[in-house]
C-alpha cells in the first residue's frame, strides 16, 4: 500500500511541476508577446510621424523659426496662437508630449525610441526650452509642455522613466 501511496504521490509532483513549468512558459510568452508587440507599435509610431505630410512640413517650420536670432520665443506671444507657425511649433512639441507620455506608459518602447530619437529629443528641446518657458509664464501653468521637458531629462540623464508594476518594465 505504501508503493501505491508513493507512486501517487509522484504523479502528484509531476503535475504539479508540469503546470508550473507551463505557468511559466505561458507568462513567459505573453511578456515576450507584449514586448514584439511594444517595439512594432513604436516602429509604426514613428515611421508614421517621419511620413505624415503635416508633420514633415511643422518640423521644418520649427526648424527654420528656432535658427532665427529671436528662436522660438515671439512666438509663445498669445496675439501669434492661431499663426502658420505657432501651430507648426505646438504640433512638433504635441507628438514629444504624446511620445513622451506613451514611453512613461509602456505603450511604445523606451530603448527603440531613445536610440531613434536621443538627439532629436535633445536639439528640439534646447530650441523650444525658451518658448516653453515663456508660454508657462504667461499662462501660469507649470504643467505645460511638462512631459517633453520629463522626457529631455530622462535622456539627459540616461535613465529609463519609472513604472508603477514590475510587469510594465522597460525592456
Amino acid at each position: 500500500m505504501s508503493e501505491t501511496l508513493l507512486a501517487a504521490w509522484w504523479q502528484v509532483i509531476a503535475i504539479a511541476a508540469t503546470a508550473v513549468i507551463a505557468a511559466i512558459v505561458a507568462i513567459w510568452g505573453i511578456l515576450s508577446q507584449r514586448a514584439i508587440s511594444r517595439r512594432t507599435l513604436t516602429l509604426t509610431y514613428m515611421s508614421h510621424i517621419d511620413c505624415d505630410k503635416d508633420m514633415i512640413a511643422a518640423r521644418a517650420m520649427f526648424i527654420q523659426e528656432a535658427k532665427k536670432p529671436e528662436g522660438l520665443t515671439p512666438w509663445a506671444d498669445p496675439g501669434k496662437e492661431h499663426t502658420p507657425q505657432c501651430e507648426a511649433i505646438r504640433l512638433v512639441l504635441n507628438d514629444f508630449e504624446i511620445a513622451s507620455v506613451a514611453l512613461q506608459l509602456g505603450t511604445i518602447d523606451y530603448e527603440f525610441y531613445r536610440r531613434y530619437n536621443y538627439g532629436t529629443v535633445i536639439r528640439y528641446w534646447y530650441a523650444a526650452a525658451p518658448f516653453v518657458y515663456s508660454v508657462r509664464k504667461q499662462t501660469g501653468s507649470k504643467t505645460v509642455y511638462h512631459e517633453f521637458e520629463e522626457l529631455y531629462r530622462r535622456f539627459e540623464k540616461k535613465r529609463p522613466p519609472k513604472r508603477r508594476f514590475w510587469f510594465l518594465k522597460v525592456r
